[in-house]
């Protein structure tokens, strides 16, 4: 903290928090932040709070710039977006969340913040408070979970973080939701457009992909730890955290969270503590978190039924779970459509991770299902969406990740398929920005990958990036997204309609296969150019 004339000195600490807002910008902030922007506003500290889009990074960091001790950030943003708001801010930058631990390992931040971090942040802030100037450290020994590069330039975790609980990083329930926006506009209310609740921590859908019960897939894959300078009591914290608790999806950042429940009847005293909260405040939805939320509906609306005001406040209950979940537990989902139609709520299913229909994808993500069982589930959703129009909403914002290191051609045109036939509302999700992201380097997906030559760094993400085995994949890739490219320009220079993405990828996919020749293939893509920006054949 830098030292203040004495005409502005002042007893605490500035601390901004921003968030990276990619696409979810009409909703409420999310829970963690605002519960630590609370305390350390009740701690005294002048607290500034903000969600940025990407496309207005410029003026998030301007507007700060001079004006904060500590920069706190969700592990959402990308490096090169860190990168420049340290740059901007001039103050040390601290990131926390799911995947801060990749931050710490490859990214330009000052810290990291990883585990429970509720009682930890605050901490930190009341031992910055103390400090004259700590721009580059050193920093402090004794908070759990915080990472830092020492005077010798490894990176040290010198107190292991705690175990993190739902009554410790949830209670007391205050959060602070009216947060600044810096971006494209943005619907009046949002702060409070779903805000969330908290029913369980981490993922129970721990099982490994690895060994026997994993998919053949990652036979032959051997753990190892990250390629880094690290203390010795570091790595062995990188060792418990990532190689030593791997499972659940291969590409999550939630896969090696410590799954914390706290289901059934337990649970709904805090669910209702918490929505009432919201409620106070003026929110009109909820989104519960957990992953298993379909047996948890029908005893939370029973107790919600005892509330009128609640009952007359709650317009919306957004829910997420898994597809294998979902196909176990319908009977759950069908009970809370029919408690919800009786007390006037929408249901909303979304978030449910399907990612791809065509088997070798499901195997590489660890999804836990058949394709034939995948396509089940989401046909499962179209139907009961369709039956149940007037309460129950199940086809919005789900996963898909067509694109991943060994996407085929054929994958490609078997998830095209699936889509058509049984989830035309994923069809908008195929699109050549639908690729994985390596948000950490830990985990059989990386590892593999990394075997087959197929990782490159890339200092802009998360440390790397992928490229296709397939050369006919990347062919494919990069006419699609070049005529998706044009498709756009053309709308913004002329009032004419866009040709959706999966049906360019469509004529990409018919081209390739009708001209197996490179020279006819490549007049076949031209063709398409032609037809896109309206050329005349």
């Amino acid at each position: 903290m830098r030292t203040l004339p004495e005409a502005e000195c002042r007893s605490m600490a500035r601390i901004v928090l921003l968030q990276c807002e990619l696409e979810h910008r009409h909703q409420a902030p999310h829970l963690a932040m605002a519960l630590y922007a609370s305390d350390l506003t009740n701690s005294g500290h002048e607290v500034e709070m903000a969600l940025v889009h990407p496309s207005a990074l410029e003026q998030a960091g301007e507007a700060i710039a001079g004006r904060c001790d500590l920069l706190v950030l969700d592990s959402i943003f990308p490096f090169a977006l860190v990168g420049r708001l340290r740059e901007l801010s001039g103050a040390p930058v601290l990131v926390g969340g799911h995947n801060a631990l990749q931050h710490a390992l490859r990214g330009p931040a000052d810290l990291a913040l990883c585990g429970p971090g509720r009682g930890p942040l605050g901490q930190f802030v009341s031992w910055l408070d103390q400090q004259d100037d700590v721009r580059d450290g050193p920093w402090p020994t004794h908070i759990p979970g915080l990472w830092f590069r020492n005077a010798e330039g490894l990176l040290d975790c010198p107190t292991p973080a705690g175990t993190g609980s739902v009554g410790s990083e949830v209670f007391p329930f205050q959060p602070e939701l009216n947060w600044d926006y810096y971006g494209p506009p943005r619907a009046p209310g949002s702060n409070l457009r779903i805000p969330s609740v908290v029913a369980e921590l981490g993922c129970l859908y721990n099982t490994s992909a690895m060994g026997s019960q994993g998919p053949q897939f990652y036979a032959n894959v051997q753990p190892r730890l990250p390629e880094a300078t690290l203390t010795d009591r570091a790595e062995q914290a990188v060792r418990q955290l990532t190689v030593g608790n791997e499972g659940g999806c291969t590409f999550c950042v939630f896969r090696t969270t410590k799954f914390v429940r706290k289901a059934g009847a337990s649970a709904i005293p805090d669910l209702l503590v918490q929505i009432r909260y919201l409620v106070g405040l003026g929110a009109r939805g909820v989104s519960l978190q957990t992953e298993q939320p379909l047996p948890l509906l029908p005893p939370l609306l029973t107790e919600l039924r005892k509330d009128e005001t609640l009952v007359g406040a709650l317009e919306e209950l957004h829910v997420r779970t898994i597809p294998w979940l979902l196909l176990r537990q319908e009977e759950h989902l069908l009970q809370a459509i029919g408690l919800c139609r009786e007390l006037g709520i929408q249901l909303v299913l979304g978030q449910v991770g399907f990612e791809a229909f065509d088997p070798l994808s499901l195997d590489v993500f660890h999804k836990g299902l058949t394709a034939t069982d995948n396509r089940r589930a989401a046909r499962t959703l179209s139907q009961l969406s369709e039956a149940h129009s007037d309460c129950f909403r199940g086809t919005d914002g789900h996963g898909l990740i067509p694109l991943h290191p060994w996407t085929s051609p054929e994958a490609l045109a078997t998830n095209l398929q699936a889509c058509r036939e049984d989830a035309p509302w994923l069809l908008p999700r195929l699109h050549p920005r639908s690729r994985l992201e390596l948000y950490h380097e830990w985990g059989p997906l990386f590892w593999k990958a990394q075997d087959d030559g197929l990782i490159e760094p890339s200092d802009d993400e998360f440390g790397w990036r992928f490229r296709f085995q397939d050369d006919r994949t990347s062919e494919l890739v990069a006419v699609w997204a070049t005529l998706v490219a044009l498709s756009t320009q053309r709308v913004q220079s002329a009032p004419s309609p866009a040709t959706a993405a999966h049906v360019l990828l469509e004529w990409v996919l018919e081209a390739w296969r009708q001209n197996p020749e490179p020279e006819t293939r490549k007049a076949a893509y031209m063709a398409l150019r032609d037809r896109v920006v309206g050329r005349p054949a």
